[in-house]
């Protein structure tokens, strides 16, 4: 899966769980990795630091919509 800004992604969760939904906001390295830093689309203040090998796993996180 390619990963870029702004594009907006679905964490799959398990039955019962609503998914949330996410808004790449910046890549960033820490230690030599290469992490993106999502946004919650429910929640601005909401941020989450995820390694970009956890976003190409299709079986936690789909891209909804790629924004340009």
């Amino acid at each position: 899966m390619k990963v870029f800004v702004n594009n907006i992604i679905e964490k799959l969760s398990e039955i019962g769980h609503e998914p949330k939904r996410f808004m790449i906001k910046k890549i960033k390295t820490v230690n030599e990795n290469v992490h993106a830093v999502l946004v919650d689309l429910d929640d601005d203040k909401t941020e989450l630091l995820v390694a970009i090998s956890v976003l190409q796993d299709k079986n936690k996180y789909k891209i909804i919509k790629i924004k340009q």
